[in-house]
């Protein structure tokens, strides 16, 4: 499924340069937030994904999390062929979204994952 959901933090060098922290300190945490995100967004699809054969839900899978030059990607993915028309419908048959849902429901989640995060790499309790 090629639905792709981005979210850029602005001023995030102002902020590291506010409080003494680089980047490079910052990755660890940032990547842990990502992976624990994407897992708990993997687990809401699965229980919303409509289920017959069980072959959508097993599919929905979360890629390798990564780092390069300071920024920290993932992704997780819907790999059954149909899962778009599950999620977007067709015209024989209503949507039941499920990534999407699930990506909404986690974007708090992450954002507090980045806070907390952020308050680890500079050591704040």
């Amino acid at each position: 499924m090629a639905n792709d959901f981005n979210i850029k933090f602005k001023g995030v060098d102002k902020l590291l340069d506010e409080f003494d922290i680089s980047r490079k300190e910052l990755v660890p945490y940032s990547v842990e937030a990502m992976k624990t995100s994407l897992s708990r967004a993997v687990d809401k699809s699965k229980g919303l994904a409509r289920v017959d054969t069980g072959y959508m839900k097993n599919n929905i899978q979360q890629d390798e999390v990564k780092e390069e030059n300071g920024v920290v990607t993932g992704r997780y993915v819907a790999r059954a062929e149909y899962s778009s028309y599950n999620e977007y419908g067709t015209y024989k048959m209503s949507a039941q979204p499920f990534m999407a849902p699930s990506v909404a429901a986690m974007t708090p989640f992450f954002y507090k994952a980045v806070r907390d995060a952020l308050k680890k790499a500079a050591k704040f309790s």
